[in-house]
C-alpha cells in the first residue's frame, strides 16, 4: 500500500485536549475505483447507518459473533468517539457524487488493567474479498501506532477465514480462546520494545 499521509491537524471533531490525526489517503481498486480512506468524523453517521442497513445477515454475524443490527445509540457512538482513547479509518466511494461508506476500521483502548487497543473491522458485503480490508486495517495500524498505542488485539470467529487469514498476514499472532476454539484471538505488538498483554477480548461494533 502506498504511503499514508498523517499529519497532526485540529478537528472540529475531536476533543478539545486531543487533537486527531488527520488522515486522507486515496487507495485504488482492482477496478481502478478510487476509495478516500480518512478519519471518521461526527457529520458520518448517516453513512454509516446506510452501511450498516446493506450488511448481509452473514456479515453481521462475522463481524458482531451475532446477526443483530446495532442500535442507533451503538451507531452515534462510533461516530461520536473520543480521540484520547480511540481511532477509526473509514473508506468511502463517490457514486453519482454521493458519498457512501464501504468500509471500517477502529480501535478503542481496553478499560481493564491490559494496556492493549481492542480493534474492529467491517467491509460492505459488495467489497470484500478485493483488498480492501488490508487497506484498513493496515491504515488502522499505522495510526495507532502514531497515537502511541503499544499493542493491538481482537477476537473473532474461528470460522472467519477471511479475518484470521489478513489478520495473520499483517502481523498478528493468532491464539485459540482456552475452551472455546470456536474463538480466535488476535494480537499485534505495536511496539518492539512493549510486551503486549492481553485477555480475551470481542471486538467492539463498526
Amino acid at each position: 500500500m502506498d504511503t499514508i499521509e498523517i499529519e497532526q491537524a485540529p478537528s472540529r471533531d475531536a476533543v478539545p485536549d486531543a487533537p486527531a490525526l488527520s488522515i486522507r489517503h486515496i487507495w485504488e481498486a482492482r477496478d481502478q475505483t478510487p476509495v478516500l480512506l480518512r478519519a471518521i468524523e461526527h457529520r458520518d453517521l448517516e453513512i454509516e447507518r446506510d452501511l450498516v442497513d446493506r450488511l448481509s445477515n452473514q456479515s453481521r454475524y462475522m463481524r458482531l459473533m451475532s446477526a443483530r443490527k446495532p442500535t442507533e445509540d451503538e451507531m452515534v457512538r462510533w461516530t461520536r468517539i473520543d480521540r484520547r482513547r480511540e481511532g477509526a479509518v473509514i473508506a468511502t466511494i463517490r457514486p453519482g457524487g454521493r458519498e457512501q461508506l464501504i468500509g471500517v476500521a477502529r480501535y478503542a483502548m481496553n478499560d481493564g488493567e491490559s494496556d492493549a487497543v481492542e480493534c474492529a473491522i467491517v467491509i460492505d458485503d459488495a467489497w470484500q474479498r478485493q483488498g480492501l480490508g488490508r487497506a484498513l486495517l493496515s491504515s488502522l495500524i499505522d495510526l495507532a501506532r502514531r497515537s502511541g498505542m503499544k499493542c493491538m488485539v481482537g477476537t473473532t470467529l474461528s470460522e472467519n477465514d477471511a479475518m484470521t487469514g489478513l489478520a495473520r498476514s499483517l502481523g498478528f499472532t493468532l491464539s485459540r480462546e482456552p475452551g472455546a476454539a470456536f474463538v480466535t484471538n488476535l494480537r499485534l505488538d505495536l511496539d518492539a520494545s512493549h510486551a503486549c498483554h492481553a485477555g480475551s477480548l470481542v471486538l467492539p461494533g463498526s
